[in-house]
């Protein structure tokens, strides 16, 4: 037999296989009624994610050439959940299906992967503390529990969104926010015990590459100690972290965190936080290991740079009623200068004080308590020895003081204060230079170049 008759007869094969497949899959979309398939695709949705799904719109099924079923205008979740709060937890425009090819070969539905066109998801917390989301979360929780693990038969591991979006609302804390644009896909716990959401957002206008992955669903679920990774990367900031989470009896979080900004005020602004007063922070990097519990967020072996200026320390961010934070920094080398440039004691005349108002709004959101220390500063031209500053910010009142700096071949100590007033900023100093150089001082710090000497001032 020639090569050729050899492969003619192969050919010959194949096609016949082809159309004895396509013979089988037309004969089974003629026996299988659509509303058993219909049936069988919700009961596969239920029992894999613990999700039932509440159509209302058309169905379409179609198993020739390829099995695929779209449902439209899906709810996930009874009609009943999230009732309490008046807003279903996630209505899509379509549910899409598709089948796997050799079981659907012998009549039987199993579902390859489900996609959802445009849906809206809405987590609603009211004012005592009940989320929407309780009902699906305790049938996510029976489908994921150990009593059920053992008779789940996981057909499909995969749930895709395409133009998604996230709605949420705090009554509590009165917090309003939306996320738009969702192009997502869900990694489902089916042969592993881990999920995973990948994809893109647009938060605040800005598109956002997101990547969560929870190590065992199940025990996030139960609100047990579990691994947790998150990515997010953005125009305005990128943040990682990658640890452990558990939510009972509190919030609890521990792992290494990093992020970085090449604009921390940008990103500020993106978050809704007022606008800083004050000049500089700008490029910003933060590499630490996180502990959370509750509202506070603990720094440990943080490794922080601003503007150039890099430190170590310890930072303590307490979000519980009103934004705190706390902290102890050491660095070699600090600039100031860009924070203090808006700052200037005298006009370009320098024979009356700068009169240009000084306002603190940019501070009522939060409180401060920061030492830092440094082997030199540098502000303007003025250059600075070894310094100690602690620097206090509540209700609105800024204290700055200085335990000890080294500066001008003296020693500076004191404290400078600014504080709220009705008619603006009222500004205190008590500052006492002792057996400095007086004209590179007064020169640098007032612009006055009519002294030389050495002497002490208060």
């Amino acid at each position: 037999m020639s090569a050729v008759t050899g492969f003619k007869r192969l050919g010959f094969a194949v096609a016949a296989v082809l159309l004895a497949i396509f013979g089988v899959l037309g004969i089974v979309s003629v026996l299988i009624p659509a509303d058993q398939v219909r049936e069988a695709i919700k009961a596969e949705i239920r029992t894999v994610t613990g999700l039932d799904p509440v159509l209302r719109g058309d169905i379409s099924v179609s198993l020739f050439p390829y099995g695929k079923v779209s449902f439209a205008d899906v709810t996930l979740g009874d009609q009943a959940q999230g009732a309490s709060q008046g807003t279903p937890p996630l209505v899509a425009d379509r549910l899409t299906t598709k089948l796997r090819f050799f079981p659907l070969l012998t009549g039987k539905i199993e579902v390859a992967d489900v996609a959802l066109e445009n849906p809206r998801i809405s987590l609603v917390i009211g004012e005592d503390g009940r989320s929407n989301w309780l009902p699906l979360v305790a049938s996510l929780n029976r489908a994921f529990g150990p009593d059920a693990h053992a008779q789940r038969v996981m057909s499909f591991s995969e749930i895709r969104i395409t133009g998604g979006t996230v709605t949420i609302r705090d009554d509590v804390r009165n917090i309003s926010e939306r996320v738009t644009d969702i192009d997502m896909s869900l990694a489902w716990p089916a042969i592993s015990k881990s999920f995973a959401a990948t994809g893109r957002v647009n938060w605040r206008d800005e598109p956002v590459d997101i990547g969560v992955t929870f190590g065992d669903f199940a025990a996030t679920l139960r609100g047990e100690r579990t691994g947790l990774k998150v990515r997010l990367a953005g125009a305005p900031m990128k943040f990682a972290f990658d640890g452990t989470m558990s939510m009972r009896p509190t919030l609890k979080v521990e792992g290494a965190l990093s992020a970085d900004a090449a604009s921390l005020r940008r990103v500020m602004a993106w978050a809704g936080h007022k606008t800083l007063p004050v000049g500089g922070f700008e490029r910003f990097a933060l590499k630490a290991q996180t502990n959370v519990v509750g509202g506070t967020i603990a720094l440990t072996g943080a490794n922080l740079e601003i503007d150039g200026n890099p430190a170590e320390g310890v930072l303590t961010f307490a979000t519980d009623g009103r934004q705190t934070l706390q902290g102890t920094l050491a660095a070699d080398a600090i600039d100031l200068t860009p924070y203090l440039s808006t700052i200037r004691l005298l006009t370009d005349s320098e024979r009356e004080w700068n009169r240009r108002p000084i306002s603190l709004d940019g501070f009522s959101d939060f409180e401060l308590d920061l030492r830092l220390s440094a082997a030199k500063i540098t502000i303007g031209t003025a250059k600075l020895g070894r310094t100690g500053i602690a620097t206090n910010l509540r209700s609105g009142n800024l204290t700055v003081t200085v335990g000890e700096s080294r500066a001008f071949g003296g020693v500076i100590k004191g404290s400078l204060g600014l504080a709220t007033a009705a008619a603006g900023v009222e500004f205190k100093s008590q500052l006492q230079f002792t057996d400095i150089d007086l004209e590179p001082a007064l020169a640098e710090l007032f612009g006055v170049k009519r002294l030389e000497g050495k002497g002490d001032l208060a």
